[in-house]
């Protein structure tokens, strides 16, 4: 069942980015604070947007704070901005929009070479701490892929996640997803990690069209729906459509809706939250929505939410019993 549709990032309808970065030979402390003081004014305004729309699932831009995990950037951002984390978090908190982050592809941590490790455990830390300052809790989530093979086998380059992951400082673990990816390790084998570092998983519908796993998908889902506990929250799945032309795993603007109807029929009859990576971001999702609509389909959150509304007193009159 459908809980909750979610986009990535930056609103093209209303020409928002909350992630504004600049030059590393340009980011001295002042630049980086007036990168840091835009972006959150715009995730503020994002928030709004998110509010107006009814959208409860939203993922931030790893670019939030430029540099967060560089030596170059030493401002103690979760501290100076304190007031502005807290604000906006307890705006997504009132309306339950659930927020995740996902750092690129060079965050690694199932590299040989120690430095990379070292740059992608510092990127995971910033993640984490940049949830924490907004007060969100373990249902809002970090994903990451497995990772490169580097020459060695693929059981070794998944031994090598697990012993890294499950030594991560548990600010990080508490929030830590692993993803099947489009190359090199399938559901089943993220499944597998997943189980062995503790982690829950999330299903990537376009990764599994471009890199299949040997198991039936049906039979694979389930288990990976069942590797989120309760301080976790809902399962959560990645859905894209494939880009016309370009190679396998590519984005699409907008979700096919044959993809959407593709998830639905295979995932569990349980609530879960699907995140759209789409290049048009809040126009995908809005189609799409309108779309589930015409077949009956609406997020279970959305029509719970409404229903609250409707059953909710009119504003004037929450106000005059305030008043007496």
């Amino acid at each position: 069942m459908l809980a909750r549709l979610g986009f990535v990032a930056s609103v093209l309808s209303r020409d928002l980015s909350a992630s504004r970065t600049c030059r590393l030979r340009n980011a001295t402390e002042g630049r980086l604070r007036e990168l840091i003081a835009e972006n959150l004014a715009a995730l503020e305004q994002v928030t709004a947007f998110l509010e107006e729309h009814r959208i409860l699932l939203y993922r931030i831009s790893s670019h939030l704070i430029p540099f967060a995990s560089h030596p170059v950037n030493t401002i103690r951002w979760w501290d100076d901005y304190a007031d502005r984390f807290a604000r906006v978090g307890a705006r997504l908190r009132a309306r339950r929009i659930r927020v995740s982050t996902h750092p690129g592809q060079y965050t690694v941590l199932n590299s040989p070479h120690a430095s990379i490790v070292s740059a992608a455990v510092c990127e995971l830390v910033y993640h984490a701490r940049l949830l924490d300052a907004l007060g969100a809790d373990t249902t809002c989530k970090i994903i990451v892929h497995i990772g490169g093979l580097y020459g060695a086998s693929e059981r070794l380059a998944m031994d090598r996640f697990v012993a890294t992951a499950t030594a991560l400082p548990d600010a990080v673990r508490r929030r830590l997803v692993v993803e099947n990816d489009d190359r090199l390790f399938d559901a089943d084998e993220a499944l597998e990690v997943g189980r062995a570092a503790g982690l829950p998983v999330v299903f990537d519908w376009l990764h599994h069209q471009a890199n299949p796993c040997r198991r039936e998908i049906r039979d694979v889902l389930p288990e990976i729906f069942q590797t989120w506990t309760s301080t976790d929250g809902r399962p959560k799945v990645h859905l894209s459509s494939q880009a016309d032309g370009a190679p396998a795993g590519a984005h699409a603007p907008f979700i096919d809706t044959r993809d959407a109807a593709g998830l639905l029929e295979i995932a569990p009859a349980v609530p879960f939250d699907c995140m759209l990576e789409a290049k048009e971001k809040d126009r995908a999702l809005l189609r799409l929505r309108d779309e589930l609509r015409v077949h009956g389909i609406v997020e279970t959150d959305l029509a719970n939410r409404r229903a609250d509304d409707r059953r909710a007193p009119p504003l004037h009159r929450r106000r005059r019993r305030v008043c007496e």
